[in-house]
């Protein structure tokens, strides 16, 4: 059949944008097709890593707003301290603009984009894939969604089991001049105000992004935590340029990650990180993957797609399980570790070097020593504890 693409994508954000970027440095053409018209705001604290920064075949630095030195840590917006590092901790930027940067970039490589195209209906075969949209039908190859955590690609072809799901709740602020620039270098985070809650300040270029995530089940608890945070962080809301909210697909264990000729990236394929809802790194490094994967695909030196599941699920779910496994733990006592923070260097450092990448949290287990064999009992405990404490909650409401 007559093709359109090689391969067809679903959805311009990063993980997206990343596997159009490198399918035609590999001489594979590719279609995107975004529902939305670009640029548009995407609700996303938008905290760059540096493991991002070492998987990009390009410089990030035109979209970098801040260099984060500093965490001002609270539990329950009370018990106050900062944590400053000689070493930049991570970046902000603003989605909108991460991901035009990204759609360019792809662009430049040779993709071709369709916005406002939003996808339909899909289908695929022995020949190849169909997909409709408002407007037409495209035919590719192959099929790679990139299309968020309400993905129409993960739900037709069943890749959308075994998803837990937390929510995200965020507004865009402008505040005093002296306020940004005061906290140009800090991230506010507070955690242990309800079960598996956390609350995020992050500074940008000239104005704040505030937000609150948590259990989705929490999701009416929000509204009256982001005014006590405000209130408690002392930082005045001059305007509030944007509100809203998003789900957090968490996948919750190994599972399969493709179908015939389509696969799913990032948010689509449940790519969240349980412990800090971060999600921008494992869409990247995903969309990398997919676009590794059906470059072997069509270069004949493998027959499926399945060498796709069996990297996420070697390279990615891992760290995925262990993040919640952390989450499980952190929820069971936030006090407790809120003071380790505070107190001890040791582990003040193995927070910094988790976020610049230097260490994973499937590293965290080893550092118990003798007492590595109890870390999954405990964890399993943990998460007896956390489910039973977020039931208690609710109740009392």
């Amino acid at each position: 059949m007559d093709r359109d693409a090689d391969v067809i994508i679903s959805g311009a954000g990063p993980a997206g944008t990343i596997a159009a970027y490198h399918l035609q440095k590999s001489g594979i053409s590719t279609l995107i097709l975004e529902k939305s018209s670009f640029p548009r705001y995407k609700v996303c604290g938008a905290g760059l890593t540096h493991k991002i920064l070492s998987i990009m075949p390009f410089d990030l630095s035109p979209v970098i707003h801040t260099t984060i030195y500093s965490f001002r840590f609270s539990s329950g917006c009370n018990d106050v301290f900062t944590r400053t590092s000689g070493l930049p901790l991570m970046y902000c930027t603003m989605r909108d603009e991460l991901d035009a940067f990204l759609l360019d970039k792809a662009v430049g490589a040779g993709a071709r984009v369709m916005t406002s195209e939003k996808v339909t209906e899909l289908s695929q075969d022995a020949g190849g894939v169909l997909v409709k949209t408002i407007n037409r039908e495209y035919r590719s190859s192959f099929l790679i969604g990139a299309d968020g955590a309400s993905s129409r690609v993960a739900r037709t072809f069943g890749l959308n089991t075994d998803i837990e799901w937390g929510m995200a709740w965020e507004a865009e602020v402008r505040s005093r001049p002296e306020m940004l620039d005061k906290y140009k270098d800090t991230v506010f985070l507070d955690w242990g105000t309800f079960p598996g809650g956390y609350a995020w300040i992050f500074p940008k270029k000239d104005h704040f992004s505030i937000g609150i995530g948590g259990p989705a089940q929490m999701a009416r608890r929000m509204s009256e935590y982001y005014k006590d945070f405000v209130a408690s962080c002392g930082i005045p809301v001059v305007e509030t340029i944007s509100n809203r909210s998003h789900p957090l697909p968490v996948r919750t264990k190994k599972a399969v990650f493709h179908s015939g000729r389509a696969l799913v990236t990032g948010d689509a394929a449940g790519l969240t990180d349980a412990l800090t809802g971060e999600g921008i790194f494992w869409a990247l490094k995903s969309g990398i993957m997919a676009a590794e994967v059906i470059k072997e695909r069509m270069d004949g030196k493998i027959s499926d797609l399945a060498l796709y599941s069996n990297r996420i699920n070697t390279e990615i779910m891992p760290e995925m399980m262990e993040a919640k496994n952390i989450c499980a733990l952190f929820n069971a006592m936030p006090l407790r570790i809120h003071h380790w923070v505070r107190d001890n260097e040791r582990v003040w450092r193995a927070f910094g070097k988790v976020l610049r990448g230097e260490r994973s949290f499937n590293d965290v287990p080893s550092a118990f020593g003798k007492w590595q064999p109890l870390w999954k009992p405990v964890c399993s405990l943990a998460s007896v504890i956390q489910r039973k404490k977020e039931k208690k909650y609710m109740k009392n409401a």
